[in-house]
């Protein structure tokens, strides 16, 4: 079965779009957003909003032309949605441990961790049993 699926990245260490660049003059004109194509046909869209509206953007995701069974958002600690905690070792788990968290995965899957629990969670290598996953976040 092929899915429709959304990522929302959240990218704390550099900017998105680059000064100087056609996409930023039209937001920092006043465009509500910009959309580019490259050579590859592939799309970017920048949105330019002042405030955090998230719910906004994933409303808009929603309603829009392509069909989304599954929505991924990635960096965002505050949203109250199901989560995977993506992490390297185990002691990195407690200290973002929220109750939405459901399953752990991330680079300490490809540790030699003979456990398939942490925190009573799962640990699961999306890669290597996806089925499993669809199964924790009942998607169908």
């Amino acid at each position: 079965m092929k899915y429709g699926v959304a990522v929302i990245k959240n990218v704390k260490h550099h900017s998105v779009d680059k000064k100087g660049k056609d996409s930023y003059k039209f937001t920092g004109a006043g465009a509500s957003y910009s959309v580019i194509q490259n050579v590859n046909d592939e799309f970017a869209i920048f949105l330019k909003i002042r405030e955090n509206k998230l719910d906004e953007i994933i409303s808009w995701l929603e309603k829009g032309p392509y069909k989304i069974d599954l929505l991924i958002t990635e960096g965002f600690r505050n949203l109250n949605n199901p989560t995977i905690l993506c992490v390297k070792d185990v002691e990195d788990v407690i200290p973002q441990l929220t109750e939405n968290v459901k399953m752990i995965s991330g680079i300490i899957c490809s540790t030699n961790l003979n456990e398939n629990h942490v925190s009573n969670l799962p640990l699961l290598d999306i890669e290597k049993d996806f089925q499993r996953f669809l199964e924790i976040f009942r998607i169908k």
